[in-house]
């Protein structure tokens, strides 16, 4: 079969399965099977294509109209500039989370020994940007998933910072018991309500459930996380969290009833607070 009739054809398929980027899906998915420049597509329409390869193209291509996001059918997400390996299983690395990231490591001064924890670690995006961004850094990652912790191993090994990256199985709602004491807390927790969850779109509904619901009010796991961390925060240390939309103030009197101080709101390219840090 001809590249350009495949292209066509998986659009149809997507654009008939109510997917909306079809083209741009399509596109991705077909580049990444056949390990080929995405705009080859486009300035190659004749170039023939293995049955072996249509078959398999046709196959993702059906997962997708199925609602399975294109990162788990291509293993792979961009996060800050960089290439994280994913699986389903962990949340998909989201571009508003690049705003919690981009304000920690403001932050964060180089040259100076630091350590700090990600809570609920994921897919190791965040802990994983924050030490390649600063090599003075040693960070631990918490995530009650195997699954996470084995992405998370994958993506410090893949960028090479695993040796300032030290994995624990722990839920969120448990104290981390450390014997250090720390100078920042970063999490990007579960923030849907159970009666949020409902609402969403199909392709999260793919990612995993206790990556996205925190309980009934949505703020449980902010309170649990708060509940420890002063004790175990360097004076001077600070507190970072995405937010989910409208819970910008529930959470700021969370920090402010743990005692925490110099409270910041930072909001996204929609207006929205998006991350909050407060200070011990």
């Amino acid at each position: 079969m001809r590249l350009g009739d495949i292209y066509n054809q998986s659009i149809k398929i997507l654009k008939d399965s109510s997917v909306e980027n079809p083209a741009l899906d399509a596109m991705i998915i077909i580049s990444t099977v056949l390990n080929i420049p995405k705009e080859k597509i486009i300035t190659d329409p004749d170039m023939d294509i293995p049955e072996d390869k249509v078959e398999r193209i046709l196959k993702e291509i059906k997962k997708r109209g199925e609602g399975f996001p294109v990162a788990y059918i291509i293993n792979k997400k961009e996060f800050f500039g960089l290439e994280f390996y994913i699986e389903e299983g962990v949340l998909i690395p989201r571009p508003e989370t690049e705003i919690l990231v981009e304000e920690v490591v403001k932050r964060l001064p180089e040259g100076k020994e630091l350590v700090g924890i990600d809570v609920g670690v994921g897919s190791g995006c965040i802990a994983i940007t924050i030490l390649k961004m600063r090599k003075n850094i040693n960070m631990i990652g918490v995530d009650i998933s195997e699954k996470a912790l084995e992405i998370s191993n994958i993506n410090a090994n893949i960028h090479k910072v695993a040796d300032r990256f030290l994995l624990k199985k722990q839920s969120i709602f448990e104290e981390p018991k450390l014997d250090i004491k720390l100078d920042f807390v970063v999490s990007n927790p579960p923030y849907i309500s159970q009666s949020e969850y409902e609402t969403l779109q199909r392709e999260v509904k793919k990612e995993p459930v206790e990556a996205l619901i925190s309980g009934k009010v949505g703020t449980e796991f902010y309170e649990k996380i708060l509940s420890w961390s002063k004790r175990y925060l360097k004076d001077g240390g600070f507190v970072a969290f995405e937010l989910g939309i409208g819970q910008a103030k529930k959470v700021k009197d969370l920090f402010l009833a743990e005692g925490f101080k110099d409270i910041h709101l930072i909001k996204d390219l929609q207006g929205i607070d998006r991350v909050i840090i407060g200070y011990n």
